[in-house]
């Protein structure tokens, strides 16, 4: 009986390690993802469940991969505000930001030449940080859309409904998971 005993209590002890270990990979191997830009990330007029970063997570975890998305938007925010404030927009531990960012800058004047100096230097700054970065850009982005009364919330502002999001996460869900997928096993290893 004390072996049966033995080999039981063994066998317990074995599936418990496996399972704390598997656990603790999978946490390790969690991506922090940050979404930054303004009103078109923030998902103004809409429910947090509803905005992009929101959904661009729900993807990926449908996708099988570990990710935890954060949301950096501002509404009304410019490319040059994004600048000033990216450390605190960015969480530590980021290893893939997605970057939607300078539909106001070009609504309150600013040349295309400017916002893309302001956003090279943003994807500048984050890679010597480490940290991988997308950016959602036309074609992807197509300002069009914002016309679309399916997919957008209404009124004068014209901002995002979640079909508009669900649509925007399509359109850059293949690019964005292959990040987080090589973050994932730059992180495992």
């Amino acid at each position: 009986m004390s072996l049966q005993r033995n080999l039981f209590a063994s066998f317990v002890l074995s599936v418990f390690v496996l399972a704390a270990t598997a656990a603790m990979q999978s946490a390790l191997a969690q991506v922090q993802v940050a979404v930054i830009g303004d009103s078109n990330v923030y998902g103004k007029g809409i429910s947090p469940s509803e905005n992009y970063p929101a959904q661009l997570q729900a993807a990926l975890n449908a996708r099988g991969l570990s990710a935890s998305v954060s949301n950096g938007g501002i509404n009304g925010d410019t490319s040059s505000g994004l600048a000033g404030r990216l450390e605190s927009a960015v969480p530590s531990g980021t290893r893939v930001a997605v970057i939607w960012i300078g539909i106001n800058d070009i609504r309150r004047g600013s040349s295309m030449a400017e916002v893309q100096a302001n956003v090279a230097g943003i994807v500048s700054r984050l890679r010597a940080k480490g940290i991988d970065a997308y950016v959602i850009r036309p074609p992807v982005y197509n300002v069009a859309d914002h016309q679309n009364p399916a997919l957008t919330v209404g009124g004068g502002d014209k901002h995002f409904n979640a079909a508009g999001y669900r649509k925007m996460v399509g359109k850059t869900i293949g690019p964005i998971a292959s990040l987080v997928s090589k973050a994932a096993k730059k992180k495992a290893a």
